[in-house]
């Protein structure tokens, strides 16, 4: 419920509630003139009932536009108290007065011989009203400031979650190239004519992590494309008789209408390359997708050799175990397996669906 729903709904409140009072007063005006025997309705009624009812609704206006906003909203609080004794005093003097003059004129309709007692019932009825009103206006007033006070911080959490993830994507992005970059320059000096392919190949990431990216949620047909785009790369720097490459992803019947946070399996892949591949020994980076029970289930594994595979270098696992807290809560499965040959991750993500014709 927004603010402005907010609003709309309290004073939906107090009109109702307004309207609901002028009925009963003019029922009890009906009932007593009923019994006294004289015409039901006439111009009378209708201008002591509005008599009557001028001071609560001036006492209203008063504490829910003027003393709530500026004084009690603004943790005021003796302000607050000393205003709302002050606007109660006054309304209930005024009420008194109009009271003890219509009783002097014998106007009241509850006028009886002799004097008035000393807080004459009416006037003492008033006071309560007066209370009622007030304490009424105050409840209502303080329950929806506390739901637009946790509407405001639900919005400061949402947009803070939202920037934290923008930074978080921003820096995957030069993490990414650096890796990338390193790639190419090594490559240059062994082989110039694939450095240009890869530059080429570079150059179709840049634009998914430029554009695509950018979106919450991407198709994980595009993603799967992507990496196979990344795993191009990483073939034609190192040699297939060193180094075995392997993948395995859903086709385009499984993963359709499946959606996922962009760049989510990366850093894991770049990792199995950067700690799993040795020139001098046989080396292997397996990695896999697969949609089913409702998840995205990614896998990957690579060799480990003598040099020790440090998980946590770097900012990259950092900022997509961020990624993931703040877009799956706790509602994700990540697993890590360790031997002394072999290294793996499994990531399970809850299946976000988009509909047949979604762009994304």
């Amino acid at each position: 419920m927004s603010r402005s729903r907010n609003r709309t709904l309290e004073n939906r409140i107090y009109l109702t509630s307004w309207f609901l009072i002028i009925i009963a007063y003019l029922l009890d005006a009906v009932r007593v003139r009923h019994t006294a025997g004289v015409a039901l309705l006439d111009t009378g009624v209708f201008s002591r009932m509005a008599l009557g009812l001028l001071p609560f609704i001036v006492l209203f206006g008063i504490h829910n536009w003027i003393i709530i906003p500026r004084l009690l909203f603004r943790n005021r609080y003796l302000g607050y108290l000393a205003a709302t004794i002050l606007i109660l005093a006054s309304v209930w003097g005024c009420q008194a007065i109009t009271f003890l003059y219509l009783f002097s004129v014998g106007h009241h309709p509850h006028h009886a011989p002799g004097p008035p007692p000393i807080v004459p019932l009416p006037m003492l009825l008033d006071l309560v009203y007066d209370l009622l009103i007030v304490g009424v206006n105050l409840a209502v007033a303080l329950i929806f400031q506390r739901l637009d006070d946790r509407l405001e911080r639900e919005r400061i959490h949402k947009t803070h979650a939202e920037n934290q993830l923008a930074y978080l994507k921003a820096q995957i992005n030069p993490h990414f190239y650096l890796n990338m970059l390193n790639n190419i320059h090594g490559m240059i000096e062994l082989n110039a004519e694939k450095a240009q392919e890869m530059v080429i190949d570079m150059s179709n990431l840049m634009r998914y992590t430029l554009y695509d990216s950018a979106n919450e949620r991407i198709a994980l047909s595009a993603e799967v494309n992507f990496l196979n785009n990344y795993l191009r790369l990483m073939r034609q720097r190192y040699p297939a008789n060193r180094v075995e490459i392997t993948a395995r992803f859903p086709d385009s019947i499984q993963s359709a209408g499946v959606m996922i946070p962009p760049l989510l399996f990366l850093v894991f892949l770049e990792n199995s390359f950067k700690h799993g591949i040795s020139y001098r020994e046989k080396s292997f980076v397996n990695v896999a997708i697969a949609v089913t029970g409702g998840e995205v289930v990614f896998t990957c594994s690579n060799s480990c050799h003598p040099s020790p595979h440090v998980e946590a270098s770097g900012i990259g696992l950092k900022n997509v175990r961020e990624r993931l807290r703040l877009i799956f809560g706790n509602h994700y499965r990540y697993e890590v397996a360790e031997t002394p040959e072999s290294y793996s991750v499994t990531l399970a993500l809850p299946i976000h669906e988009s509909t047949p014709h979604s762009d994304n």
